[in-house]
């Protein structure tokens, strides 16, 4: 029996993530629920694309994810299926949520969501996590086809997700995601990295008008606690951080901000004032 993931910005203080669970459970006892995580800024749809294409990468093939980012719940957004090539099942909003699994696993099939037999047998218009997500994700877990759940689409709504920008003096980039440490995520790939920044390099970072110096390194452990540094993170992604600290509440940054690379600026400045 494939497990269920939850992913949501619900949190854990009220009754949303239970009953969801309830849910899943009144109509497969036998389900193996999983959390992803609910602690997902608020509507925010770019860093839930990114934490679910990342942690459902490690997911066995025939998984189903329910994906409650909803900002948009009520209205006439699409609640759709979308299932991937290696056979994953998501159940959500059709919001762009699901914009990066798209994209790493290969889109089989995309259905709405318009089987009024297999939602709950309310439907809130401010709840379709509980009402229509999670009992659909229930009945798939006990084999129902995707077909079953409504018509099939053609396409789904896709974040506009920036690729990084080089030239020969920087990298411009953006913000994907904040983690809890306050590690900032940006859309910088390891290969466009590695074409102006090599290890141990003084790198100029600016993000949101804030400008200071880093250093682009292997691991938290190659510079002195209180330091910043720039490195290839878990994701393949280059990351920015204070060795430990908060580095994104210090500066106030969020997902979507501008990030400016450019190598060896502290040198040059320093070559022009011996001048």
């Amino acid at each position: 029996m494939p497990p269920i993931a939850l992913i949501s910005d619900l949190g854990t203080k009220d009754y949303f993530v239970p009953s969801m669970k309830g849910v899943i459970l009144s109509i497969n006892p036998k389900a193996l629920i999983v959390d992803i995580t609910h602690e997902l800024p608020k509507g925010g749809i770019v860093a839930a694309a990114f934490t679910l294409a990342n942690a459902i990468e490690t997911f066995p093939d025939g998984s189903i994810v329910v994906a409650v980012v909803d900002p948009g719940v009520g209205t006439k957004r699409k609640c759709i299926l979308l299932e991937t090539k290696n056979r994953m099942l998501f159940v959500g909003p059709d919001n762009g949520i699901f914009t990066l699994v798209a994209e790493r696993f290969g889109v089989d099939g995309i259905y709405e969501v318009t089987n009024r037999a297999l939602m709950g047998p309310q439907v809130s218009s401010t709840f379709h996590g509980r009402d229509i997500f999670a009992p659909v994700a229930a009945h798939l877990s006990l084999g129902l086809e995707p077909s079953e759940v409504g018509p099939e689409l053609k396409t789904i709504n896709r974040l506009k997700i920036p690729r990084p920008k080089r030239d020969k003096a920087k990298i411009l980039g953006c913000i994907l995601n904040i983690d809890d440490f306050g590690n900032i995520v940006t859309n910088i790939d390891a290969r466009t990295a590695s074409q102006l920044l090599r290890v141990g390099d003084s790198v100029h970072v600016r993000v949101k008008g804030e400008e200071f110096a880093a250093k682009f390194v292997r691991t938290f452990g190659d510079v002195k606690p209180g330091e910043r540094l720039c490195y290839i993170g878990s994701a393949g992604l280059l990351e920015i951080a204070k060795s430990m600290g908060n580095l994104a509440a210090a500066i106030g940054t969020y997902p979507g901000d501008e990030v400016v690379l450019r190598r060896g600026v502290k040198r040059r400045k320093a070559q022009n004032k011996a001048r």
